[in-house]
């Protein structure tokens, strides 16, 4: 994979042109600055293969070069569907310095979700693996670039590098992250780099930076791995892919994984006589139950816990839970949240209308450092930004808390 780029030499690329306040706030450009910091340090490590700052930088300007000779056109959605985590991370780069929006889709789709994905996002690109190719023959992309064929590098690395790189800009669409939403169907949020760059900052401004190592187990474009990686790329860490599980490894480094996945951790942590501890527990995705955190507190005392609620497979977090290294979770009728830095979060009725404390509803948010736009799906618009809907019960508290408790209830077809 990768193997024509990976024999050139390791060496930092020259801005296309001087935008240095600019860059620093795009993805791709938060990545820039780590590759010319430390071009030889391991962005990830999977298995045996480890693919450094450095190279990825290079490739990903290669590939970026190709996609606008194949006339990716800036705002132009692109679908990433890799295997292989390195393979993944290259080409989100690519997607985002040609001025792209990354489309990822998970590892097992098939062919009728892939028609639906090309369908609300509009991509006739994707960016795919051999044995990923095989769910968009005829689901209604009309281009793909093989990541795991020698040949496709060897013509790339032949061509000049595009000047007009980076084509990205802070406040342009970043990610497209779609959802089947059943019986609505599938729905894409819009999140431009400036939201992505906002919430991974608030991440560590609250619980630090990413520290070395950020593992997760999960497949390259999940909701986990593109949490953990932006936030590891930042503070010029290495993304681990353990596709094995958790468990191994896990001693003093960040562990991400999806808040449904954590309960089968935790029952083979249990299953080890001598349990690794990891620095802190990261859970991203639904609601922590109060039951699964006062497990993790049994089971790793003195790492600390922080569950973000992002509601249909998102990223970027709504509200934020955190349980402190000792602290005894209490469970009770639903997890109570707040919101996260940059997020207002309200509880809503049927008709859309902002309910009163201890009125049971919608929760609802919108801020800055969530998606700007929803696609495929009935959202609110209104003053501060659109109005996302999260599928879950819940009723405001009298200390400001949401309290979610459960599914969204059956209710009458939403309306602007």
């Amino acid at each position: 994979m990768l193997s024509a780029g990976l024999r050139d030499p390791v060496r930092p690329l020259a801005p296309a042109h001087d935008r240095p306040d600019a860059a620093a706030r795009t993805l791709d450009g938060l990545f820039t600055r780590a590759a010319r910091r430390h071009p030889l340090a391991p962005v990830v490590r999977e298995g045996r293969h480890v693919l450094s700052y450095g190279r990825a930088e290079l490739l990903s300007a290669r590939l970026a070069t190709a996609l606008l000779r194949a006339e990716v056109q800036l705002g132009d959605p692109v679908v990433v569907h890799c295997e292989d985590h390195r393979q993944a991370v290259v080409a989100q780069l690519a997607v985002l310095k040609a001025g792209g929006v990354c489309v990822p889709a998970p590892r097992d789709l098939d062919a009728g979700q892939a028609r639906r994905t090309a369908a609300v996002s509009g991509a006739d690109t994707v960016l795919c693996g051999r044995a990923t190719q095989r769910a968009w023959d005829h689901g209604g992309c009309r281009r793909s670039f093989l990541l795991d064929d020698p040949e496709l590098w060897k013509r790339i690395a032949a061509r000049p590098l595009d000047r007009a790189l980076p084509r990205s800009a802070p406040t342009e669409p970043a990610y497209l992250l779609t959802a089947e939403e059943d019986p609505e169907g599938t729905s894409g949020h819009l999140a431009d780099h400036r939201a992505w760059h906002l919430a991974m900052a608030a991440r560590t401004a609250q619980i630090g930076p990413a520290g070395r190592t950020v593992t997760v187990a999960e497949h390259p474009t999940g909701p986990a791995t593109l949490s953990a990686m932006w936030w590891a790329f930042a503070s010029g860490s290495t993304l681990h892919a353990r596709p094995g599980g958790l468990v191994a490894g896990l001693d003093g480094v960040v562990a991400v994984c999806e808040t449904g996945e954590y309960a089968r951790v935790l029952d083979a942590l249990a299953a080890e006589p001598r349990p690794p501890r990891p620095r802190t527990v990261l859970l991203v995705g639904a609601p922590c139950p109060p039951e699964l955190a006062a497990r993790h507190a049994e089971l790793l005392p003195a790492t600390p816990l922080r569950a973000e609620f992002a509601p249909g497979r998102s990223v970027l977090p709504w509200a934020v839970s955190t349980y402190a290294a000792g602290q005894d979770p209490t469970a009770g009728a639903g997890p109570v949240v707040g919101a996260a830095p940059g997020v207002r979060l309200s509880v809503r009725g049927a008709l859309g209308e902002n309910l009163r404390t201890g009125q049971p509803g919608e929760v609802c948010a919108r801020g800055r450092t969530l998606p700007f736009d929803v696609i495929g799906h009935r959202a609110s618009p209104g003053r501060g930004g659109v109005l996302l809907r999260s599928g879950f019960a819940g009723r405001r508290n009298p200390d400001g808390g949401v309290e979610l408790t459960g599914p969204r209830p059956a209710q009458a077809p939403r309306t602007r």
